[in-house]
């Protein structure tokens, strides 16, 4: 048995929820169905169930069965951002993701402006360079990542070692929503203003300068959000 298949399986089981081809408090299939759904060994498939048991997804009830958990008892950020990402709209995922990110980014920015070495600094100035060049070059995809590279800067700048680590599991959630929201040049252009103004807060060390200008970009990105992203799911690509 190695990683990769039990890695494999536990992504075909989530699909499989994802699809609602595996029902919310319903059964998994018996085991030999599931192995051969699955197409691994037995061994293979039980340690991806206990992975799946471990992180919330699953409930293995003895003598009955194992269960399906609905998604609020999902214990595992990475899996729970995946599903929403496969099940809900980019509008939704979007809106969900910016009152997380408001929560936690307005505060780390101060935090930022307070801790921030220069090291700190020339990694803000690299991500915000790299927008602009995505940017120049309509590279969606690099837009996305610059953007996120920018905030995870602002997160590590803060001083504070837990907050890089709560954001992690949604990176790949940010990056899509990212993807979207960047396509608009309109948008493209605002996020730049206000990363910029970020920026210059937290070089001079303005803590509420800082968290109002983190702030401010919230609610604009929270407007765009709301005004430009679609309420249908996204279609799988054939």
């Amino acid at each position: 048995m190695t990683d990769t298949r039990v890695s494999q399986a536990i992504d075909q089981i989530l699909d499989a929820i994802a699809s609602g081809a595996f029902a919310p408090d319903s059964p998994l299939p018996p085991e030999i169905e599931l192995m051969q759904f699955l197409d691994v060994s037995r061994s293979t498939m039980r340690e991806a169930v206990r992975d799946l048991s471990a992180r919330g997804v699953l409930n293995v009830v003895h003598g009955r069965g194992t269960f399906i958990n609905p998604i609020s008892q999902w214990s595992d950020l990475a899996m729970v951002a995946r599903f929403l990402t496969a099940t809900a709209s980019p509008h939704r995922v979007g809106m969900l993701l910016i009152e997380v990110r408001r929560m936690i980014e307005v505060g780390s920015c101060g935090l930022a402006a307070e801790n921030r070495t220069e090291d700190d600094l020339a990694a803000m100035v690299r991500a915000l360079e790299a927008f602009d060049a995505a940017a120049g070059n309509k590279d969606i995809e690099k837009v996305a990542n610059a953007d996120v590279a920018f905030h995870n800067a602002i997160l590590r700048a803060s001083g504070n070692p837990f907050l890089p680590p709560i954001m992690q599991p949604l990176q790949e959630a940010l990056e899509s929503s990212r993807r979207h929201t960047s396509a608009n040049p309109s948008i493209r252009n605002r996020a730049r203003s206000h990363h910029w103004a970020i920026f210059e807060a937290i070089k001079v060390g303005d803590q509420n300068g800082a968290k109002d200008a983190m702030r401010d970009h919230m609610t604009q990105t929270r407007s765009d959000i709301d005004a430009f992203l679609t309420d249908q799911p996204d279609q799988p690509e054939s």
